[in-house]
């Protein structure tokens, strides 16, 4: 009777502590689940903010010392601009608890809004002293590098991006950014590359890597990249959408551009034109549409307006050491034929570092314009030097060592070689390029063969050339090599 007495107590007392440890559990999660925090959370999560501040407010004046609401407050005042409530939470987290990465991360957020940008990478710094491969801060400091013009720094964050998430296609595609800012351009076109594997209907990826093609002298890639980047193009649809879309006229004018299609450019610029003034930007890009479609006068008049409005003035003085806006201030000057100021800025941009492939063939062509051949020779050797895959430098120099009045600097034999392998490098050379090699022909004594190509040269001259190709086809008529007295 005993031994009942006592299991019956034993039971009652551990039955009792069950009742107990239960009912204290349920009070528990009954007090989590309606304490301001918890309520905070929830209005935070259906987005009514000014809700969940007040619960977040209600739960520090509770809690004083709890971290987690004034990081959640914060975050919820971040969103709704409240930026120096947000700032004094951060603040006092970095009291609280100074290892607390998240506070790091939401004051740099704050920071970045308020474009204090040196803060912002300050802040995201500081997060990375405790998480140092925290992704959302390492992108969000490579951005901010980026953004301020630190590039190689951001490089570095944006590769470590890439070792840490190597299938994510935006991290190739900002690297790829920073690369194409460095002016490196094959490595910019390996990320664009690695990229387009995941997005593969990117317009802007093909137009940037068509870009960089451009500027290596590689015309074929760059070319099948701009038509690419053309057939996705999104302007097409905005501007059925809204046919008063200036700024999709624009975008999409210079992509017809970039593509060849120089009318349809026209067009589409000709559009803005009916309701605002053309910028120098745009009369540049006009100009060169007539350029390249033969009609010298007009191309002549858009660059002499795009001049008068000071086309890549205030860009120049805006970024003095973008080595970019002297080389195309340097064209604009070559084509308006004022080749002193033409090679003063093509200078310029060379000792600021300029890379494109562009550079220097095109000085070379204006100190031939100058009659200094030894100049135009020395940029000519160093162009196929620094970029061998380039055409831009072969058929000058060939032209120079074919046809210069001085004597001293023919070599017909080099001159043949060069214009050959000029030519190698075209998909398919043009009236210029033939016209070159005919006149290599012509320096060797090849006649025949000179005739034979000056006269496809001749047939695919543009109009305002054909008048030069003709006389240079009848020098070789009568076997004499054409020698360039005006250049």
């Amino acid at each position: 009777m005993e031994d009942k007495l006592i299991a019956i107590t034993i039971g009652l007392l551990f039955g009792g502590m069950f009742l107990y440890v239960m009912f204290r559990e349920l009070y528990r999660l009954l007090k989590a689940h309606f304490s301001p925090g918890a309520q905070g959370n929830r209005y935070f999560r259906q987005g009514k903010l000014e809700a969940a501040i007040a619960s977040y407010s209600q739960m520090i004046e509770e809690q004083p010392d709890n971290v987690e609401a004034y990081l959640y407050r914060s975050s919820a005042c971040i969103q709704l601009n409240l930026l120096e409530q947000a700032l004094d939470d951060c603040n006092t987290i970095t009291e609280l608890a100074p290892q607390n990465h998240y506070a790091f991360l939401n004051r740099g957020a704050i920071y970045g809004i308020m474009d204090e940008d040196e803060k912002f990478i300050e802040e995201m710094t500081r997060c990375l002293e405790f998480k140092p491969d925290l992704q959302d801060a390492l992108r969000n400091r490579a951005y901010a590098y980026s953004r301020t013009g630190k590039f190689e720094t951001a490089l570095t964050d944006f590769s470590r991006l890439i070792e840490l998430a190597p299938d994510k296609s935006s991290y190739y595609s900002e690297r790829g950014n920073c690369f194409l800012s460095l002016q490196k351009y094959s490595e910019a076109i390996q990320d664009y590359t690695q990229a387009l594997q995941w997005i593969k209907n990117s317009w802007e990826l093909h137009s940037w890597r068509g870009y960089c093609f451009t500027k290596i002298g590689k015309e074929q890639q760059a070319n099948a990249d701009y038509k690419r980047a053309l057939e996705l193009n999104p302007f097409n649809t905005a501007i059925k959408q809204n046919p008063e879309d200036i700024t999709s006229y624009q975008r999409r004018g210079n992509l017809y551009f970039d593509a060849g299609q120089y009318q349809k450019a026209l067009n589409d610029f000709s559009k803005i034109e009916e309701t605002s003034e053309l910028t120098a930007e745009i009369l540049v890009c006009r100009g060169y549409c007539y350029l390249n479609s033969g009609e010298i006068s007009l191309a002549k008049d858009e660059f002499q307006k795009a001049r008068s409005r000071n086309a890549y003035g205030d860009a120049i003085n805006k970024d003095p050491l973008n080595s970019s806006n002297f080389l195309e201030r340097g064209f604009l000057n070559f084509y308006l034929e004022d080749y002193q100021q033409a090679i003063k800025d093509y200078t310029h941009a060379w000792k600021l570092g300029e890379q494109s492939a562009e550079l220097l063939p095109f000085r070379g062509a204006a100190y031939i314009k100058l009659h200094e051949y030894t100049k135009a020779k020395q940029d000519y050797e160093t162009a196929i030097q620094n970029h061998p895959d380039s055409p831009h430098a072969y058929n000058g120099l060939a032209w120079l060592l074919a046809t210069c009045p001085d004597e001293r600097f023919r070599n017909s034999n080099r001159s043949l070689e060069l214009a050959k392998r000029n030519c190698d490098l075209m998909t398919t050379p043009g009236w210029n390029d033939l016209g070159t090699l005919a006149a290599a022909h012509a320096a060797t004594g090849s006649f025949d063969e000179a005739v034979r190509l000056a006269k496809e040269s001749l047939a695919l001259a543009p109009k305002h050339e054909k008048a030069n190709c003709q006389t240079r086809l009848e020098h070789y008529e009568r076997s004499e090599p054409y020698l360039d007295l005006d250049p």
